[in-house]
C-alpha cells in the first residue's frame, strides 16, 4: 500500500511537471498595452501561442521574433516563408474568410490573437477570455507618403511592443532602416520632373483587372519611386476596373501582383492589348516571406525595385541584389544567396 501511494505521488508530480512545461510561463504574467486606436488592452507579457487571423501578422512575427510563437495562420504561407522557416509547415491553417471557432483556439492554447478589425467578428474570442488586438487604426487615412510611412512604422512598433522587449528593439531597428532607404529614394525621385515620370497601372498576375485604388501601398510606393499611379482616383482600397479603362489610361508600365500566384504564367492574351506589353515593360511585383505589394515587412525594398524599373539610369549604381542581401541579413537574420534574391525579384518560388 505504501509503495502504491509512493508511486501515485511520483506519477502525480511528473504529470504536474509535464503540465508545467506545456503551459507557457508567460501566461501568468500580463501587461497593459495601448492599441492603435488608443484602447487599453491586457495581454501576456511574452505571448507564445499566437493566432494570426490575417496574413501580414505572421510576416511581422517571423521578422521580429520566432516562428515557434505562431500557432495558426489563415491559409498557406508563401513558398519562401516555408523554405526559410520550415517549422511553418507544421502550423495549423484555416480558411481566411472566416475565423476559427473558439473551441479550436482554446484547444490550441492560444494566448493572443492578431485580427483585422472590421473584417472578422472577434467578440466570441474576447468573451472566451482570449486577448485580441488589431494592429490597425481604422480612424487614420494618410493623405501623403509621410503620413503613410508614419502610420506603417507605428504599426511595426506596436507589434514589437506586444511581442516583447527584444522584439521592440528589432522593430525600432526596422523603422530606422525604412527611414534610411526611403530618404535615399526620395533624394533621387524628388528631383524628377512630372513629365518624365512613367504612367503606371497595377493589377494581378491572376486577375489583371483587380487593382488597388487611392491610399494604398501601391499608390504610395509608386509615387515614392517616381511614377504616376493611374488608379489613384479610385476610392476603394481593392477595386475592379475593365479593359476599356486601362486602354484609356494607356500605361507606360504595368505591374503585376503575385498574391497566390507563385508559378502562374502571365495572361498574355489580355496583356497584348497594351503598349506596355509591346515595349516589354510588364513586371511582376517581388514576393518573398510575404507579398511586397501587401502590408509586408519587405515593402521596405519595393521603392528601390520600382525605382530601378521606372528610372533605370537614375538607379543604375544601386545594386538591388546587394541591398536585398543586406536587408535580409540585418532584419530577418537570413543569409540569402544571389540566386534566391533574383528569384524573389521575379516573383518565382524557390528551386
Amino acid at each position: 500500500m505504501k509503495r502504491f501511494i509512493h508511486i501515485f505521488f511520483i506519477s502525480s508530480f511528473l504529470l504536474c511537471v509535464q503540465d508545467y512545461f506545456i503551459t507557457p510561463l508567460y501566461a501568468k504574467e500580463h501587461k497593459t498595452v495601448t492599441d492603435m486606436e488608443g484602447n487599453k488592452i491586457e495581454v501576456p507579457t511574452k505571448p507564445g501561442r499566437i493566432a494570426c487571423l490575417y496574413h501580414p501578422a505572421y510576416d511581422k512575427i517571423l521578422m521580429l521574433s520566432s516562428v515557434s510563437r505562431i500557432a495558426i495562420i489563415p491559409g498557406d504561407a508563401t513558398p519562401w516563408a516555408y523554405k526559410y522557416y520550415p517549422l511553418l509547415k507544421r502550423i495549423q491553417t484555416y480558411k481566411s474568410e472566416t475565423i476559427p471557432d473558439v473551441e479550436r483556439l482554446l484547444d490550441l492554447k492560444i494566448d493572443l490573437v492578431f485580427y483585422p478589425k472590421g473584417k472578422v467578428n472577434i467578440s466570441k474570442v474576447i468573451e472566451a477570455g482570449i486577448p485580441a488586438v488589431s494592429p490597425f487604426d481604422n480612424n487614420v487615412t494618410p493623405t501623403d507618403i509621410y503620413e503613410y510611412m508614419s502610420e506603417f512604422k507605428r504599426q511595426m512598433l506596436f507589434f514589437g511592443d506586444i511581442l516583447g522587449e527584444d522584439e521592440k528593439e528589432r522593430a525600432e531597428r526596422y523603422c530606422r532602416y525604412l527611414d534610411e532607404i526611403n530618404s535615399k529614394i526620395m533624394a533621387i525621385t524628388s528631383k524628377i520632373p512630372e513629365a518624365d515620370k512613367p504612367k503606371v497601372y497595377y493589377g494581378k498576375v491572376t486577375d489583371l483587372y483587380s487593382t488597388q485604388g487611392n491610399n494604398t501601398i501601391m499608390k504610395w510606393y509608386t509615387e515614392l519611386s517616381g511614377g504616376i499611379y493611374l488608379p489613384k482616383e479610385i476610392k476603394k482600397y481593392f477595386a475592379e476596373v475593365n479593359r476599356e479603362q486601362i486602354i484609356a489610361w494607356d500605361p507606360d508600365i504595368i505591374l503585376l501582383g503575385m498574391n497566390g500566384a507563385f508559378g502562374a504564367e502571365k495572361d498574355d492574351t489580355n496583356l497584348k492589348t497594351f503598349r506596355a506589353y509591346r515595349s516589354g515593360k510588364i513586371y511582376n511585383i517581388p514576393a518573398g516571406m510575404f507579398y511586397w505589394d501587401m502590408t509586408s515587412c519587405e515593402t521596405a525594398l519595393l521603392p528601390l525595385y520600382l525605382g530601378k524599373k521606372f528610372h533605370p539610369e537614375l538607379f543604375k549604381d544601386w545594386d538591388i541584389i546587394k541591398e536585398m542581401k543586406r536587408f535580409y541579413s540585418e532584419i530577418y537574420k537570413i543569409e540569402m544567396t544571389d540566386s534566391d534574391a533574383e528569384r524573389i525579384l521575379k516573383g518565382m518560388p524557390p528551386r
